[in-house]
């Protein structure tokens, strides 16, 4: 149980990194491409902005745990990952402005919300794949530590 309860502290951690991390890099990309018109929304609301990011950090990033897990499957860890990560940030995103919400206009609204599960997906596939490849290369050093053991045996 100690062990789940650091692993799960961790987690929240890696979350609010990766929330702040995004929430500063996404201002710089603001500021390059247009800038102090584009912050000062941001500038007058910080406050609120800095804690939806950390907020949406923590759904994105904490629930990633699932897959440290034996169980459910792998198929199902993607789906409640991506259920918890969006229903997130998508209510969170409307609320702080950083998604434009129109009622008045569903097939915009839908290509919004199309957008943004593409933007999710992306970034949960750089992970995947980054993952993978170092998955792969601490395999390939254990085999190697293997052989280097069978041979002074």
């Amino acid at each position: 149980m100690k062990h789940i309860v650091k692993l799960v502290i961790t987690y929240i951690f890696y979350g609010i990194s990766f929330g702040c991390t995004f929430f500063v890099f996404m201002c710089l990309s603001y500021f390059v491409g247009g800038g102090e018109d584009l912050l000062m929304p941001i500038f007058k609301d910080f406050a609120r902005q800095s804690i939806g990011a950390i907020i949406v950090g923590i759904a994105c990033g904490s629930t990633s745990i699932i897959y440290q897990f034996n169980r459910p499957s792998g198929f199902w860890k993607i789906i409640i990952h991506f259920l918890v990560g969006m229903g997130v940030f998508y209510p969170v995103g409307i609320y702080l402005g950083w998604i434009p919400f129109y009622p008045d206009r569903i097939p915009f609204t839908f290509l919004q919300f199309l957008s943004s599960c593409s933007i999710f997906m992306i970034i949960w596939l750089c992970f995947y794949l980054f993952n993978r490849n170092e998955a792969k290369r601490i395999n390939k050093r254990l085999r190697e530590l293997e052989q280097d053991s069978t041979k002074g045996s």
